[in-house]
């Protein structure tokens, strides 16, 4: 009696084979999808880079003789024109020398006039056959040292006037005075640095660029140095070869358009890269892969994006007309069969 209670109760809860089939999905029903082109979805990201502003010449100002320092009439963070004169020298040792040459010039120049009057004589005294040839040749030879010997006090000359010239030393090009290395009464050294110059003629920005976006950067335009104090365009003037090891970063310099900030000022470097990404909540993961859903035809398409990884934009190098499916992709598989409700040429939230 009881199984046969059972069996009337199990029969009572089957449905009937019409129903069965009216509540199931078609075996081969297509998923119902929307799509937006991928052109109104994508967006160009923007880079940036540590950046400071420097000077191709920047340089220690040195003494290049010996000599105590007699004044130093610049200061730190003056702008000074350039053959500004930024250190004098105690000039008495190099005037002192220079006298002695010029003395040895005037020394040589009249043993040389000696020397000539000497020989004109025995030319016209071996043209009598007074005297004999070999004397002849010495006169001539005593003219030949001689006339070296000048040459090489007039040689002294000049390098001791190059010497007096250095007491006094000037700037080189219009720069900015950042620090003054040594102080009046110093005794100076040949090569003891003076003071340090920035040529502001010359200012450029340094940054350091990640490998990866370096090939982007050289591309780019506009770039923009973004200061505390203003933005300012630049203009790319060259990307390093050569990487630093350590940061895996190369150094790009860039030159300004128009004005310039104050030297030694820091900042960010920014730009924008010119190849299209797709946000990252477009991607999903299909065996073991990531990609994105695309419509071909009445067909979800998985197109597998090597660079991508999770949760990150990724690049993308489909056409812009390409249909990227946006809800109902979650549960998508590749091949399966889809129904477009509605296609958009707009960006939409994803759900």
């Amino acid at each position: 009696m009881i199984l046969a209670l059972v069996t009337v109760l199990i029969s009572c809860g089957k449905p009937t084979g019409e129903e069965t089939d009216k509540n199931a999905l078609p075996k081969n029903s297509a998923a119902h999808v929307t799509t937006v082109r991928l052109g109104d979805l994508v967006f160009h990201p923007e880079l940036s880079a540590q950046a400071q502003v420097t000077s191709r010449n920047i340089s220690k100002i040195a003494a290049e003789i010996a000599a105590r320092i007699e004044a130093l009439p610049v200061e730190a963070g003056q702008r000074i024109p350039a053959n500004k004169v930024v250190a004098r020298l105690d000039c008495r040792d190099a005037g002192i020398a220079l006298q002695q040459a010029q003395a040895q010039l005037a020394t040589a120049s009249a043993r040389l006039r000696l020397a000539e009057q000497q020989l004109k004589r025995s030319e016209d005294l071996a043209s009598r056959n007074f005297i004999s040839g070999d004397a002849l040749d010495q006169r001539r030879t005593e003219v030949n040292v001689i006339l070296a010997e000048r040459q090489l006090s007039r040689a002294q000359v000049e390098a001791a006037q190059r010497n007096v010239g250095k007491c006094v030393v000037v700037s080189p090009f219009d720069a900015v005075v950042e620090a003054k290395l040594a102080n009046v009464g110093e005794l100076a050294s040949p090569g003891t640095p003076l003071l340090t110059l920035w040529d502001m003629s010359g200012l450029e920005v340094s940054a350091e660029v990640q490998q990866k976006d370096a090939d982007s950067l050289a591309r780019a335009n506009p770039v923009m140095l973004e200061t505390p104090e203003a933005d300012f365009p630049l203009k790319l003037k060259r990307i390093s070869p050569a990487l630093n090891t350590s940061a895996r970063t190369r150094e790009a310099r860039l030159g300004f358009v128009r004005e310039t900030p104050h030297p030694g000022a820091s900042g960010r470097i920014r730009w924008r890269t010119d190849e299209p990404y797709l946000p990252a909540e477009y991607v999903l993961l299909r065996e073991g892969r990531y990609g994105i859903f695309v419509q071909e035809a009445n067909k979800a398409r998985f197109i597998a994006l090597p660079d991508a990884q999770e949760g990150r934009p990724v690049m993308v190098s489909l056409p812009l007309d390409t249909f990227v499916i946006s809800e109902g992709r979650f549960a998508l598989r590749d091949g399966q069969e889809i129904s477009v409700s509605k296609s958009t040429t707009s960006a939409q939230t994803a759900r």
